[in-house]
């Protein structure tokens, strides 16, 4: 036996043609905001295989903080501001899951 999500149904009007949909109500969970580019995270779950950040380290744009082997590829996590390295959340041999913080960064010129 399978379970659905409750839907909601919605008219929607596309070249004065009127439709009836239904859409599911996770889908309509609100928008969580950008995320925060001080906040290094991982974008797939993995393992660590080896940190370069060191806590006080300054980074710049594109510098590689660590590597994360998933699906058999090492995947370089790179920071995206100019700063200096808050905390290191993670150590090599770690497993991460998809948003797991990783590194904190503060912005600094």
């Amino acid at each position: 036996m399978t379970t659905h999500d409750p839907m909601d149904r919605e008219e929607l009007e596309v070249d004065s043609t009127r439709y009836e949909t239904e859409i599911p109500r996770r889908s309509l969970r609100p928008f969580p905001g950008l995320p925060d580019r001080r906040e290094v995270r991982a974008f797939i779950p993995g393992t660590i295989v080896e940190v370069r950040a060191r806590e006080g380290e300054r980074v710049s744009p594109g510098q590689v903080l660590l590597l994360l082997d998933a699906m058999k590829m090492h995947n370089e996590v790179c920071s995206e501001i100019q700063g200096r390295v808050r905390s290191v959340m993670v150590r090599r041999g770690d497993r991460v899951e998809k948003n797991q913080i990783l590194v904190s960064l503060e912005e600094c010129q």
